[in-house]
């Protein structure tokens, strides 16, 4: 039998999140690089060298390549709305980088274009292409803690604040909330298997006008209430805790799959999982990408649940008086 033609992927961004998915893809079963676009023809080369690929100067250059055949979107929230447009009315199938975009009318604008062009638009949540958050959310949902009552999360690192970083732009959705706290409000809302609602936040405001640390709450229709943190300036473990009326369960760090989880049940018996051997996480998320692709699965995330959570996260940052653009 002929080997699979393995999916052609194009970067747009050379920086961190880019470099992790370009080096894991080599461990993926269905992708390969074949070229990295960006502003600066240096950094694009240099990224190829290490890489693979072709370095390419511009954008535009790698929407025009027939080569490609999905990109893998890495540029800073602002431009996601613009540049997955194009890429989808050029022919290619989107992994766009979380969040979506800036705000859930530019995503239900870019879903409205990727169904006009025939091609797929996926959230690049890479955790939830993990065996072991499938396990966990269908333990849950399936009564194994009981009736989930309460659950407390936590996703931060502390880095220089910068105005040079994106991150730090109101204008590009930048701020907690939206590069960590998605996460949060993500895995929760999973968990529920439902929208909240209601939210509350507070947020603290960083001089450069967005919000460096966060909290909020979510309150779910089922009375599944949930407390998150996040931040980008703290240093803290990147802990979750949910607790049912049938048990508990306790995860040090979930986020990049290399953590299993303990399931503690009311009469105090311990039920370990382990998360089982995969390659790396953004390989995973390339193959099951792939998987959507060639028709042999439906979307992990859809565009109903990229939405969704976006509008969680507009909620919550009004509710912070943090700007949304």
């Amino acid at each position: 039998m002929a080997k699979p033609t393995p999916l052609r992927w194009g970067i747009l961004g050379t920086g961190m999140i880019a470099r992790k998915f370009a080096a894991d893809l080599p461990h993926s079963a269905t992708g390969t690089l074949v070229a990295t676009a960006s502003r600066q023809k240096r950094s694009a080369e240099a990224f190829a060298r290490e890489f693979g690929g072709q370095g390419l100067s511009g954008y535009e250059k790698l929407l025009a390549d027939p080569g490609v055949d999905a990109v893998y979107l890495s540029l800073p929230n602002g431009l996601h709305h613009d540049w997955t447009i194009r890429a989808l009315r050029a022919g290619k199938h989107v992994l766009c980088e979380k969040p979506l975009a800036r705000n859930a009318d530019e995503a239900g604008a870019m879903f409205d274009a990727a169904e006009a062009a025939g091609k797929v638009l996926i959230e690049a949540f890479m955790y939830r292409a993990h065996p072991l958050v499938d396990r966990l959310i269908r333990l849950v949902r399936s009564g194994g803690i009981g009736e989930p009552r309460l659950m407390r999360t936590n996703f931060t690192f502390a880095r220089a604040a910068s105005p040079d970083d994106a991150r730090y732009d109101p204008a590009q959705g930048g701020g907690s909330l939206m590069d960590v706290g998605c996460y949060c409000v993500h895995f929760a809302r999973a968990l529920a298997g439902a929208e909240p609602v209601s939210v509350t936040a507070t947020a603290h405001l960083h001089p450069l006008g967005v919000d460096d640390y966060a909290a909020g709450t979510l309150t779910f229709p089922n009375g599944f209430l949930v407390t998150f943190t996040c931040g980008m300036t703290v240093v803290s473990d990147p802990g979750t805790f949910i607790a049912g009326t049938e048990g508990q369960i306790a995860i040090d760090a979930f986020w990049f799959g290399r953590d299993g989880f303990a399931l503690k049940r009311a009469d105090g018996a311990i039920e370990k999982h382990e998360s089982p051997p995969t390659g790396p996480i953004y390989a995973l998320e390339a193959d099951a990408f792939a998987a959507v692709v060639a028709g042999k699965a439906k979307p992990w995330i859809t565009r109903e649940d990229s939405i969704g959570n976006l509008r969680v996260l507009d909620a919550l940052r009004r509710a912070a008086g943090v700007p949304v653009p």
